[in-house]
């Protein structure tokens, strides 16, 4: 029975270890998707309750809603306009504080998570240019869906602070020791 080196022994151990640690790692990637994945699909389900189901009215009633005339503006296409006025109704005090607020960060925050989720799914919403066509192309579609089925005002500065929070997260998340914390799933294959 001889014994090994111990130069042999120490890499065997280390190898071993190694192993181990690659494992766990796997593990924890694994998980960690997983939990992305769920929050998610949270996310969704909440982004479409708050942004075209806010109001609990039937899919088959917003339909029906789609001819009916407008009894009042429900547009918006002047840039600013609206965030100047909830700036102004908060500082002349003529709208109760909590409402220029809400709907400025409400706004601001409805998109953020898509500045971590696009980059994170799909390889490509990692450069900046296909991250911000797609996030607008949603924003658009959610814009134009509320207006159509009479479940909120289609306003251009929806779109603005909309845009700008998810470019926010976007930038944190890819452009910060944050983006080591994750790689696409892609990469994890």
């Amino acid at each position: 029975m001889g014994f090994k080196p111990a130069h042999k022994l120490v890499f065997s151990m280390k190898w071993q270890t190694d192993l181990c640690f690659r494992q766990v790692y796997v593990y924890m990637r694994k998980l960690f998707t997983a939990l992305v994945v769920v929050s998610l699909i949270i996310y969704v389900f909440v982004a479409l309750r708050l942004l075209i189901f806010r109001h609990a009215m039937l899919f088959s009633q917003m339909l029906e809603n789609i001819g009916l005339p407008r009894h009042h503006s429900s547009y918006n296409l002047v840039p600013f306009r609206t965030i100047i006025g909830y700036v102004n109704a908060y500082v002349d005090r003529s709208l109760t504080r909590s409402i220029p607020i809400q709907n400025i960060v409400g706004n601001l925050l409805a998109f953020m998570p898509l500045g971590f989720y696009l980059p994170f799914f799909f390889k490509k919403m990692a450069a900046f240019k296909g991250f911000a066509l797609t996030v607008s192309g949603l924003i658009i579609t959610v814009e134009l869906l509320q207006f159509i089925l009479r479940v909120g005002n289609l306003d251009i500065d929806d779109f603005i602070l909309n845009l700008a929070g998810a470019l926010m997260a976007y930038a944190v998340c890819t452009r910060t020791p944050i983006k080591r914390l994750f790689t696409t799933i892609e990469d994890n294959t």
